[in-house]
């Protein structure tokens, strides 16, 4: 498959006042590019957003080391050795940083995206709620073991009702996705219809209009615990469990348990639908190095800016990973053969203790303990799943960590 080009400079869209007509973005075009990288760095001027407040206290500082990675050797798109700025330029990336043992070795913007700006994260975002609840459970306020029911009356006798909170995290639940053959072509139907309730895909007749009813509606399709199978429906259902436990929305809930002891930088933000509930799934913005300071501590089993933020236990549970035979019967096996999916995050079970958060369009958060090493980027890489990047993205990751390896 060929790699797409961009049809117009980034520059041409959405420019103007008001812009050309072939400039401007709507649900039948933001998903290609360059409306795509524009989309993605401008969620708030296309659909309704809240945002994630940093909090009041003082940035966590990320140092930096000395010397420059820029033209170190990886393997491109052609299997050939290039500089990592050509190689991360051929695989769509808007910006990337690499951290060694807690400090910048590696920091680049592209395609005119700034250290300040937010960018979409896409699926990182129920890494980020699968957080959330290991913290909740830390407090007492969640158990794992528990059927989402038990918290939520209105899902009993639904479909992911009596599921338990680990299998949403580990995406081990009975449901279906609808075919949403009606889309615009290109967009696909990975997502199970959530770009509708947010505004991002024309809804149909038949389209739930807010998360509730997206959870509400899922159908169910054998039991639970018995395959992986990867869909939007079991983070939603996940945050309006943490919602309601906590009294709160996820926006302050994520603020108060993660952006504000992590040190964030920079408000972010997230995606909602018409009663003003998040997209957990996919809706959150934020900017690189705040996705940098969320992976170091990950990297330290959950303790940074000075404090224990995500439980050690909960962050060593997904090293352990999940069930292998499971995630091999997937489509993700391919990119990461040998791996598995546990508490919202890819597992390889290698010789690094390589782990990450992953996103639709090329969003990438990877970390590896053992290389003592944080690489995120953000990317804008249209075209559905399977993508032809994700094995590359994958081997990046890992080639990243054999230079810094002890």
């Amino acid at each position: 498959m060929e790699m797409t080009q961009d049809i117009k400079p980034l520059e041409a869209v959405m420019h103007g006042f008001p812009p050309a007509p072939d400039g401007i973005i709507d649900a039948n075009n933001w998903f290609e590019l360059p409306y795509l990288r524009w989309s993605l760095m401008n969620r708030a001027r296309m659909v309704r957003t809240v945002p994630v407040w940093r909090g009041g206290g003082p940035v966590a500082h990320l140092g930096r080391k000395e010397g420059s990675i820029t033209g170190t050797p990886v393997t491109g798109m052609d299997g050939q050795a290039s500089p990592l700025e050509s190689v991360l330029a051929s695989l769509e990336i808007d910006a990337c940083i690499v951290l060694h043992q807690g400090k910048i070795v590696y920091e680049e913007y592209f395609h005119g995206m700034q250290p300040w700006t937010q960018h979409g994260s896409a699926s990182i975002s129920k890494s980020y709620a699968a957080a959330l609840a290991g913290i909740l459970a830390h407090e007492g306020l969640l158990d794992f073991n528990r059927q989402a029911a038990y918290y939520i009356d209105e899902m009993r006798g639904t479909a992911m009702g009596d599921a338990t909170l680990q299998q949403l995290l580990d995406m081990q639940v009975g449901i279906v996705r609808p075919g949403l053959q009606s889309r615009a072509q290109g967009l696909g139907p990975q997502d199970g219809g959530v770009f509708e309730i947010i505004g991002l895909a024309e809804p149909g007749p038949s389209s739930p209009k807010n998360f509730y009813e997206f959870i509400l509606r899922k159908e169910r399709s054998g039991e639970h615990g018995v395959r992986f199978y990867y869909d939007n429906g079991p983070p939603e259902a996940l945050a309006w469990v943490m919602k309601r436990v906590c009294g709160a929305t996820l926006s302050d809930l994520v603020s108060r348990y993660l952006f504000e002891p992590l040190g964030m930088e920079r408000d972010g933000s997230y995606s909602i639908d018409s009663t003003g509930a998040e997209f957990a799934a996919g809706g959150l913005q934020l900017t690189l190095r705040d996705l940098a300071r969320f992976g170091e501590a990950l990297r330290c089993d959950g303790f940074w800016n000075g404090r224990q933020i995500i439980p050690a236990s909960f962050i060593q549970e997904v090293r352990r990973g999940s069930d292998r035979e499971m995630f091999s019967q997937s489509r993700f096996a391919a990119a990461m053969p040998g791996g598995s999916y546990h508490n919202s995050f890819y597992v390889a079970h290698d010789d690094v203790d390589g782990f990450m958060a992953s996103g639709r369009y090329g969003q990438r958060l990877y970390v590896s303990p053992k290389a003592e090493l944080v690489v995120a980027h953000f990317a804008s890489a249209p075209g559905p799943s399977p993508h032809p990047f994700e094995k590359p993205y994958v081997r990046l990751h890992r080639e990243l960590a054999e230079l810094f390896r002890p």
